[in-house]
């Protein structure tokens, strides 16, 4: 009884774990316990057993033994009793509770240091554009994703093709190697024997090549497929490369110059190079007998850019003092500045004259002399030497007043060019709030609404002015201004060309605002007259009413100019157009579009007359049938044809005419519409 009592509870207990319940053992022998079956090790690390018990009690039919879970099992959840059993107990799956409610479940914990603290995660890093393709390992390359047109980086290109072209180097190895072991692998051919037929021998022969064949071609195919996958991925990657070059345009002021790109001679001048690889370029212009034209920028992806490389001729004259004329021209400094390069041009120009003086009054001490008549040489052969010793002569004379002369010219224009800069610098206008300015208003006048005016602040030792004339300010302002306090903020503007010491005498307009509402005025700027008696005043003073007034204004000259040999199209101004200020496409429109509406009208006019003249047509033409009567056949001859011909022919004209009035109207408008394009 008690071991019945015993089964039915742990069946209870089994049942309510979800479990299900194992079939019985088989009957114990009678007073013959069992003993407790021993954890296994796993067990024992994993979670500890439920209490195994006493098998002291005999009874007839003994309780069921607990099944003993297997490895995995004791891991995942205890078993929950041990009974004694007699034989080894049947392996039965063991009950599996929720994980949240397993006695001796493992749960997540944070890594935490030494300290305690939470230990930082080290997660994995994405790869790069290489490394994601294979590169790392012996995995296959990634052929579509190397081949992606997914980057404007010309190196990461240039790295897939590295990437592809070593494994098309070692399919091509494999390849090789194939075939030697395949051959290795076959069974010599044997010789041919000598009661052997010819044709049996080439029979033979035949099948075994075939069979070498078809062995070597079933061992590399694997790899003869890969080889060209690579080759189209390669073709691809090599076409989004090239997609990627920039053109390069070179045009010189010489015939010939060679075209450097860094180390590397690409052609001659003019040249149009469509291979330039985004990055930095050092772009090198060179030719014997003139100053190299050197130049560096950043090439981007596609780009497409030209160079007119003007190459300097270089001079023959001493280096020492020697100007850099693509640097003394550069718009970089202040008026003074180019006042002092000014200075610099002018000494070298001093200094070239006494140089070509001094090469023509020692050319006949440089210049080889001629050798006297040999004895065995005639009269005619020494004077024809003497002939052309003395034309080499000139001819190098010549030279040189041509490159003193081209010398010269550059010089003058730089010259030019600098001046411009400084024209260029003070006809800078700045704008100045002068907080001390005080303002005199005058008598006001209700029919003009605007005061006299007088603004001064001559005693300001940088900016002084004086201005008078009117100011015009509506009559309800004016009623509630305070003339001894305005209210009136002033602010005057004067072009950069100051008097010595700094002192901007130069002004041009004045403002005058109150509460950010601006009033009209006018009127003149006087001298100041502690000024006009001092040094220099007389000299700047016209200077500065040129610069106010325009007449005196920068060209826009630059180092083209200065360079050039024809300085007439940089220095006149445009031509106006003699015809009215239209120009010629302005007129060429005017007369076209006025020719396309005659037409227009004259085509309208003609297709009314042909409608008009088509109604008489087929009037005529519905007439026939009173003329069908045989009887009626000279009536029909002689009245009712003559009219049909006329009013068809009538017809003809009208339409001809409407058409081709239509197409010159069409030809006009177009010929007017492509002034428009070029």
């Amino acid at each position: 009884m008690p071991c019945i009592l015993v089964f039915l509870l742990l069946a209870s207990l089994a049942f309510s774990q979800g479990a299900t319940p194992p079939p019985p053992p088989p009957p114990l022998p009678a007073k013959q316990p069992a003993a407790a079956p021993a954890p296994t090790a796993p067990q024992a690390q994993s979670a500890p057993a439920a209490p195994a018990q006493p098998a002291a009690v005999p009874a007839p039919q003994a309780a069921p033994a607990a099944p003993a879970p297997t490895a995995p099992q004791a891991q995942s959840a205890p078993t929950a009793s041990a009974q004694p059993a007699a034989t080894p107990a049947q392996p039965v799956p063991a009950p599996v509770a929720p994980a949240a409610q397993a006695p001796g479940a493992i749960r997540f914990q944070l890594p935490t240091d030494a300290s305690g603290a939470i230990a930082p995660v080290v997660m994995p890093q994405k790869p790069d554009t290489v490394q994601k393709l294979g590169h790392a390992g012996n995995f296959p390359l990634n052929l579509i994703a190397l081949s992606a047109k997914d980057t404007a980086s010309f190196e990461t290109y240039s790295k897939r093709l590295a990437l592809v072209q070593d494994s098309i180097s070692a399919n091509h190895r494999a390849i090789e190697q194939t075939k030697k072991n395949t051959v290795s692998f076959m069974p010599p051919f044997a010789p041919k024997d000598e009661f052997e037929k010819q044709v049996e021998y080439d029979a033979r022969k035949a099948k075994y090549d075939k069979e070498l064949a078809e062995r070597v071609d079933r061992d590399t195919r694997s790899f003869t497929l890969r080889l060209s996958e690579l080759e189209r991925a390669k073709k691809k990657i090599e076409e989004n490369q090239v997609s990627l070059y920039g053109s390069l345009t070179i045009r010189s002021n010489i015939e010939a110059v060679s075209v450097w790109l860094g180390k590397e001679e690409i052609g001659l001048a003019p040249l149009e190079y469509k291979y330039l690889i985004p990055g930095p370029v050092n772009l090198s212009v060179r030719k014997d007998g003139y100053i190299p034209f050197d130049t560096t920028f950043e090439a981007l992806p596609g780009a497409k850019l030209a160079f007119n490389a003007y190459l300097e001729e270089k001079s023959i004259f001493s280096p020492e003092n020697e100007i850099d004329f693509h640097k003394l021209l550069s718009k970089d400094t202040t008026a003074e500045g180019y006042a002092l390069r000014m200075r610099i041009v002018e000494a070298r120009s001093v200094q070239v004259d006494g140089e070509i003086k001094y090469i023509m009054d020692n050319f006949s001490n440089i210049y080889p002399a001629l050798e006297p008549q040999k004895p065995d040489e005639t009269p005619e052969s020494f004077a024809a030497r003497r002939e052309a010793w003395t034309t080499e002569g000139m001819r190098q004379i010549e030279e040189f007043k041509r490159k003193y002369d081209t010398y010269k010219l550059k010089l003058a224009r730089s010259l030019v060019v600098l001046n411009d800069y400084i024209i260029s610098e003070q006809s800078v206008v700045f704008s100045e709030v002068m907080l001390n300015a005080k303002i005199e208003l005058g008598a006001y006048d209700p029919d003009r609404e605007h005061f006299e005016l007088a603004a001064h602040d001559i005693e300001n030792e940088r900016t002084p002015f004086y201005f008078k004339g009117i100011i015009g300010i509506p009559r309800d302002t004016a009623r509630i201004i305070d003339r001894a306090k305005p209210g009136l903020l002033t602010s005057v503007q004067y072009i950069n060309f100051p008097f010595k010491n700094s002192v901007n005498l130069a002004m041009s307009n004045i403002q005058i605002s109150r509460n950010g509402v601006n009033f009209r005025v006018e009127g003149s700027f006087s001298e100041i007259e502690r000024y006009k008696s001092e040094e220099g005043y007389d000299s700047w003073k016209p200077r500065a009413d040129s610069l106010k007034q325009g007449t005196l204004k920068p060209q826009g000259l630059d180092y083209a100019y200065a360079v050039s040999r024809d300085a007439v199209k940089f220095v006149d101004p445009p031509k106006k157009e003699s015809s009215g200020g239209l120009g010629w496409r302005g007129w060429t429109r005017i007369i076209t579009f006025t020719a396309a509406a005659i037409c227009g009208g004259l085509a309208i006019r003609k297709h009314s007359a042909a409608n008009d003249k088509r109604t008489e047509w087929e009037s005529v033409k519905a007439d026939a049938v009173n003329y069908i009567d045989p009887e009626k056949e000279w009536e029909a001859e002689n009245i009712w044809k003559p009219r049909y011909v006329e009013a068809a022919n009538a017809l003809e004209t009208e339409e001809s005419g409407r058409n081709t009035f239509s197409a010159m109207a069409a030809v006009f408008a177009a010929a007017g519409t492509l002034t428009f394009f070029f």
